[in-house]
C-alpha cells in the first residue's frame, strides 16, 4: 500500500493530484479481506486499470484507489473458453493467446488497458467489439445499504450491452469474463495485429498522453470528423489539445490540468451540438470526481 500516490503516474494521460491511499490487491483472499474492511464506506474504493481511458481530479482522491494483479490478471484456456482476470492487460493477453495458438480475440490487442475495463466499457475497435466474444462474466455487486459484496456469474446476455456500454450498476466490480476463442491460423492473426497497430499509428497520436478516444462516435458518424468540421482540431485550452493528426484525442501537450481538459471537452460537445445538433457522450471516464456537472457548468458558460 502506498500512501499520497500521484494519480498522473496512473494515467496514460499524466493527469491526477494523489490519492489517499493506493493499493494493488493480488489474490482473491486479499479482495475478500478488503471488501470486508471497507464495509459501509465502500464509495472510499476506486477501482482502476492501467488509467488508459480515465481522468482523475487535479486535487486527487481522498480514498483507496485499487488495481488487480497477480491472480486477478491471469487466464486459462479449456475446450475454446477464456476464462480472464480483470487485470489482465489486453496486449499481454492477445500475445499470450497467440503464443498458445489461440485466435479470436486479436482487436483486443488496440485497446489500451485491462480487460475488466474494456468488459466495463465493451469496447472495441472498428472490427470487433467485447460482446461479440464475451460469454459470461463474473462481478462482485455491493448491497448498497449494508455494505456486503456478493459474487456472481452473469452471461453476456444478461448485461445491457450495446455500444461503448455495459450497463454495470454503481459500484460494479468485474472480476473475469469468458470469451470464445478458438484454434486457428496464429500467423495469420499475427499479421492482422501488425497492420492493425501500424494503421493507428498512423491516423492516432498513440505514443503521446491522451485517453485513446474521448468521445464516443455518434450513430452514424464519427466524433472526430464533427470535432474537425467545427474547426477545432489542433485547438489547445491551457495543456490540453486536440489533436492535429485525429481530432477525437486530446492530448496532454504540455502540463494539461483536468480543468483543461474538461474545459476543451466542454467547447468541442457545445461547438458540435449548435452546428450539427449532435450531443457527443464522453469515452473518458471521470474517477474520483462529477465530471458530467464539471462539463455542464463549463457548458453553460458558453452560451
Amino acid at each position: 500500500m502506498r500512501e499520497s500516490e500521484p494519480l498522473r503516474r496512473r494515467s496514460s494521460l499524466r493527469i491526477g493530484g494523489a490519492a489517499w491511499r493506493f493499493v494493488e490487491v493480488g489474490s482473491f483472499d486479499d479482495l475478500a479481506l478488503l471488501l470486508a474492511a471497507v464495509g459501509e464506506d465502500w464509495r472510499r474504493l476506486v477501482w482502476i486499470g492501467l488509467g488508459s481511458n480515465t481522468l482523475f481530479p487535479d486535487e486527487g482522491i481522498k480514498g483507496v484507489v485499487v488495481r488487480l494483479s497477480g491472480q486477478l490478471a491471469a487466464w486459462q484456456v479449456e475446450q475454446g473458453h477464456a476464462r480472464v482476470g480483470a487485470g489482465a492487460v489486453n496486449a499481454h493477453l492477445v500475445r499470450g493467446l497467440l503464443r498458445d495458438g489461440w485466435t479470436g480475440a486479436e482487436f483486443l490487442s488496440l485497446i489500451p488497458g485491462t480487460f475488466g475495463g474494456a468488459v466495463a466499457l465493451n469496447a472495441g475497435t472498428r472490427e470487433r467489439e467485447l460482446s461479440e466474444v464475451l460469454q459470461s462474466c463474473e462481478l462482485a455487486r455491493v448491497n448498497e445499504e449494508q455494505g456486503v459484496w456478493h459474487v456472481g456469474t452473469f452471461q453476456a446476455s444478461q448485461l445491457d450491452l450495446s455500444y461503448r456500454h455495459a450497463g454495470l450498476s454503481e459500484g460494479d466490480l468485474v472480476l473475469s469474463g469468458v470469451v470464445a476463442v478458438e484454434r486457428g491460423d496464429v500467423n495469420e492473426a499475427k499479421s492482422r495485429v501488425r497492420e492493425d497497430k501500424e494503421r493507428r499509428n498512423r491516423t492516432q497520436p498513440y505514443r503521446l498522453a491522451s485517453v485513446g478516444s474521448t468521445f464516443a462516435n455518434p450513430e452514424g458518424d464519427y466524433a472526430g470528423r464533427l470535432i474537425e468540421a467545427v474547426g477545432l482540431k489542433g485547438h489547445r485550452i491551457g495543456g490540453a489539445q486536440i489533436s492535429e493528426l485525429h481530432a477525437n484525442f486530446f492530448i496532454n501537450a504540455e502540463d494539461a490540468t483536468a480543468a483543461d481538459f474538461v474545459a476543451l471537452m466542454a467547447l468541442a460537445r457545445h461547438r458540435v451540438r449548435e452546428q450539427f445538433g449532435v450531443e457527443l457522450r464522453p469515452e473518458v471516464r471521470f474517477v474520483g470526481f462529477d465530471g458530467w456537472a464539471w462539463l455542464n457548468e463549463q457548458e453553460a458558460l458558453l452560451r
